[in-house]
């Protein structure tokens, strides 16, 4: 995150904050704990929970997207 680290000794200035997100997939679900996942998901956005999303489609869905933002 830049400009949010610590500031440097000797210019004052601020420094860039790195961050690690680790996520877990949960695996061995009972059925009771897929059914609340499934809510989960679908309180985000609809069923496929694609505003959600944003970098789980390959660059030439992208592409594709922006050629048909521009024939609507």
């Amino acid at each position: 995150m830049r400009g949010k680290g610590v500031k440097s000794v000797r210019g004052g200035a601020q420094g860039d904050l790195l961050c690690r997100v680790v996520v877990e997939t949960p695996v061995g679900l009972n059925e009771k704990q897929k059914q609340l996942l499934k809510e989960l998901q679908e309180s985000f956005g609809g069923p496929t929970g694609e505003n959600n999303s944003p970098r789980s489609k390959s660059f030439f869905d992208g592409v594709k997207k922006f050629f048909d933002d521009l024939t609507r």
